[in-house]
Protein backbone atom coordinates (compact mmCIF):
# COMPACT_ATOMS: atom_id res chain seq x y z
CA UNK A 1 0.00 0.00 0.00
CA UNK A 2 1.47 3.10 -1.10
CA UNK A 3 -0.04 6.29 0.37
CA UNK A 4 1.56 9.64 0.38
CA UNK A 5 2.19 13.35 2.44
CA UNK A 6 3.80 16.05 0.74
CA UNK A 7 6.98 15.20 -0.98
CA UNK A 8 7.02 11.57 0.92
CA UNK A 9 5.50 8.76 -0.98
CA UNK A 10 5.08 5.89 2.12
CA UNK A 11 5.66 2.76 0.00
CA UNK A 12 4.68 0.22 2.21
CA UNK A 13 8.16 -1.95 2.13
CA UNK A 14 9.74 0.17 5.23
CA UNK A 15 10.67 2.98 3.06
CA UNK A 16 9.58 6.15 2.29
CA UNK A 17 10.64 8.13 -1.35
CA UNK A 18 10.96 11.80 -1.21
CA UNK A 19 9.57 12.43 -4.47
CA UNK A 20 11.09 15.96 -4.30
CA UNK A 21 14.63 15.26 -3.78
CA UNK A 22 14.69 11.35 -5.40
CA UNK A 23 16.41 9.96 -2.42
CA UNK A 24 14.87 6.65 -0.69
CA UNK A 25 14.84 6.60 3.46
CA UNK A 26 14.44 3.77 5.49
CA UNK A 27 11.24 4.52 7.65
CA UNK A 28 12.73 3.15 11.07
CA UNK A 29 15.90 4.36 12.39
CA UNK A 30 18.78 2.11 13.78
CA UNK A 31 17.07 2.63 17.23
CA UNK A 32 13.69 0.93 16.29
CA UNK A 33 15.45 -1.71 14.50
CA UNK A 34 18.00 -2.79 16.88
CA UNK A 35 17.39 -0.99 20.17
CA UNK A 36 20.27 0.97 20.96
CA UNK A 37 22.10 4.02 20.26
CA UNK A 38 24.74 4.43 18.28
CA UNK A 39 28.47 5.87 17.73
CA UNK A 40 29.20 7.42 14.79
CA UNK A 41 31.63 3.91 14.38
CA UNK A 42 28.97 1.71 15.05
CA UNK A 43 26.27 3.73 12.78
CA UNK A 44 28.96 3.15 9.66
CA UNK A 45 29.16 -0.92 11.14
CA UNK A 46 25.08 -0.60 11.02
CA UNK A 47 25.20 0.56 7.43
CA UNK A 48 27.28 -2.22 6.57
CA UNK A 49 25.97 -4.64 8.07
CA UNK A 50 22.31 -3.85 6.58
CA UNK A 51 23.95 -3.69 2.45
CA UNK A 52 25.45 -7.42 3.10
CA UNK A 53 21.73 -8.30 4.34
CA UNK A 54 20.51 -6.81 1.55
CA UNK A 55 18.18 -4.69 3.83
CA UNK A 56 14.21 -4.02 2.62
CA UNK A 57 15.62 -5.36 -0.57
CA UNK A 58 18.95 -3.36 -1.43
CA UNK A 59 22.42 -3.31 -0.56
CA UNK A 60 23.19 0.46 -1.77
CA UNK A 61 21.80 1.93 1.51
CA UNK A 62 24.55 4.81 3.36
CA UNK A 63 24.00 7.31 5.95
CA UNK A 64 23.26 10.81 4.77
CA UNK A 65 24.88 13.90 4.25
CA UNK A 66 24.12 17.55 6.40
CA UNK A 67 21.94 18.18 3.36
CA UNK A 68 20.15 15.86 3.06
CA UNK A 69 18.85 15.70 6.33
CA UNK A 70 18.02 19.04 6.30
CA UNK A 71 16.02 18.16 3.50
CA UNK A 72 14.18 15.29 5.33
CA UNK A 73 13.40 17.92 8.24
CA UNK A 74 12.32 20.62 6.11
CA UNK A 75 9.01 19.36 6.23
CA UNK A 76 8.55 19.33 9.93
CA UNK A 77 4.93 17.83 10.22
CA UNK A 78 5.85 15.03 7.35
CA UNK A 79 8.45 13.83 8.84
CA UNK A 80 7.02 13.78 12.86
CA UNK A 81 3.96 11.81 11.16
CA UNK A 82 4.99 9.34 8.77
CA UNK A 83 9.23 8.80 10.20
CA UNK A 84 8.26 9.40 14.23
CA UNK A 85 4.42 7.89 14.39
CA UNK A 86 3.55 11.33 16.44
CA UNK A 87 0.54 13.59 16.07
CA UNK A 88 1.33 16.66 14.42
CA UNK A 89 2.76 19.73 16.96
CA UNK A 90 4.07 17.74 19.13
CA UNK A 91 7.02 18.18 21.42
CA UNK A 92 10.04 15.84 21.87
CA UNK A 93 13.31 15.40 24.11
CA UNK A 94 15.63 12.77 23.98
CA UNK A 95 14.98 11.66 27.84
CA UNK A 96 11.10 10.43 26.33
CA UNK A 97 12.35 8.84 23.04
CA UNK A 98 9.27 7.05 21.75
CA UNK A 99 8.90 4.01 19.16
CA UNK A 100 9.04 6.19 16.61
CA UNK A 101 12.11 7.35 15.95
CA UNK A 102 14.92 10.10 17.49
CA UNK A 103 15.76 13.19 16.67
CA UNK A 104 19.49 13.00 16.38
CA UNK A 105 20.82 11.80 13.00
CA UNK A 106 24.24 11.07 12.01
CA UNK A 107 25.53 12.22 8.95
CA UNK A 108 28.68 10.35 6.64
CA UNK A 109 30.06 13.57 6.75
CA UNK A 110 33.21 14.24 9.12
CA UNK A 111 35.75 16.86 10.08
CA UNK A 112 39.75 16.32 10.87
CA UNK A 113 39.61 12.25 10.61
CA UNK A 114 37.83 11.60 14.12
CA UNK A 115 34.95 14.09 14.31
CA UNK A 116 31.35 13.84 12.37
CA UNK A 117 28.19 15.72 12.11
CA UNK A 118 24.49 14.70 13.31
CA UNK A 119 21.84 16.69 13.30
CA UNK A 120 19.06 17.16 15.12
CA UNK A 121 15.12 17.76 14.97
CA UNK A 122 12.81 19.87 15.04
CA UNK A 123 15.92 22.82 15.87
CA UNK A 124 17.84 21.90 12.95
CA UNK A 125 20.96 22.41 14.95
CA UNK A 126 24.35 20.38 13.39
CA UNK A 127 26.91 19.44 15.50
CA UNK A 128 30.04 17.99 15.02
CA UNK A 129 31.33 15.38 17.67
CA UNK A 130 34.24 12.96 18.49
CA UNK A 131 32.84 9.61 16.99
CA UNK A 132 34.13 7.68 19.66
CA UNK A 133 31.87 9.24 21.95
CA UNK A 134 28.93 7.17 22.90
CA UNK A 135 26.25 9.38 22.23
CA UNK A 136 23.48 8.99 23.69
CA UNK A 137 20.25 9.99 22.18
CA UNK A 138 21.48 9.29 18.44
CA UNK A 139 20.68 7.28 15.57
CA UNK A 140 21.63 6.53 11.94
CA UNK A 141 18.33 6.56 9.55
CA UNK A 142 19.89 5.04 6.03
CA UNK A 143 19.56 6.31 2.49
CA UNK A 144 19.83 5.51 -0.93
CA UNK A 145 19.29 7.44 -4.21
CA UNK A 146 17.03 6.27 -6.65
Amino acid sequence: MTTMHKNFVVNGDGTITDTEEDLMWVKKDSRQEIGKWLNWDEAVAYMKACNEQEYLGFKNWRLPTKSEIRSLFKNKEGFRQIFLNEPPNTSRRVSDYKGGGEISLWTSETRYGSYSWKCYFPSYKEVCVDQMVSTTGTAVRLVRDI
